[in-house]
């Protein structure tokens, strides 16, 4: 009987522990209805809606029209600071940004980067001419607020976003993403 039991139980154990280490993996949509949803960090889903409202109020708001320089307008996305408990890259911000302004034809996105920077004013130099400075930054910030109760967590993702021309703000914008998620049985 003894021998019965733990036969079974080995039997039960194994089986449990093979439908938990499934190896069922699909491809879903990148920040589709299908996208796995935590509160715990920023996910593809929150940068694709925080880049797309953004430079979608920016672009509509006429802000870059109002400056009066030429289009495309060569523009700096420069710094987007994380003001959250996360390690997260800002840069999938960033580049989102300037993936949408460029493509929109009305900004020419100019690098930050060193090596890029010194290559343009080496082409600059050997043509008689200097790198011009763009008049147009854009800056941004994440942060967030978490709350919770005994039976839920929710954090609101706050994304935003100021364009500056010769200095000044000339359009500011901000997009919230709240997720929530109820707490297990034992409050984790």
């Amino acid at each position: 009987m003894k021998t019965i039991c733990a036969t079974s139980a080995i039997i039960l154990s194994s089986l449990i522990i093979s439908g938990c280490a499934s190896d069922n993996a699909s491809y879903v949509e990148s920040g589709g209805a299908r996208s796995i949803i935590t509160t715990n960090k920023i996910n593809i889903a929150d940068w694709n809606s925080a880049a797309a409202a953004l430079i979608n109020d920016m672009l509509s708001s006429g802000a870059l029209e109002k400056t009066g320089e030429k289009q495309p307008v060569k523009m700096l996305v420069s710094r987007i600071r994380n003001s959250t408990s996360e390690v997260i890259d800002v840069e999938m911000l960033t580049r989102r940004v300037a993936m949408a302004l460029t493509n929109s034809g009305k900004v020419r996105v100019v690098s930050n980067d060193a090596a890029t920077m010194e290559l343009a004013e080496y082409e600059a130099e050997m043509k008689g001419k200097k790198v011009s400075k763009p008049k147009i930054t854009l800056t941004g910030k994440i942060s967030e607020d978490r709350e919770s109760n005994s039976s839920a967590r929710e954090v609101t993702y706050t994304f935003s976003l100021e364009l500056n021309h010769r200095g000044s703000p000339v359009w500011i914008g901000e997009k919230q993403i709240t997720k929530q998620s109820s707490k297990g049985m034992f409050g984790f």
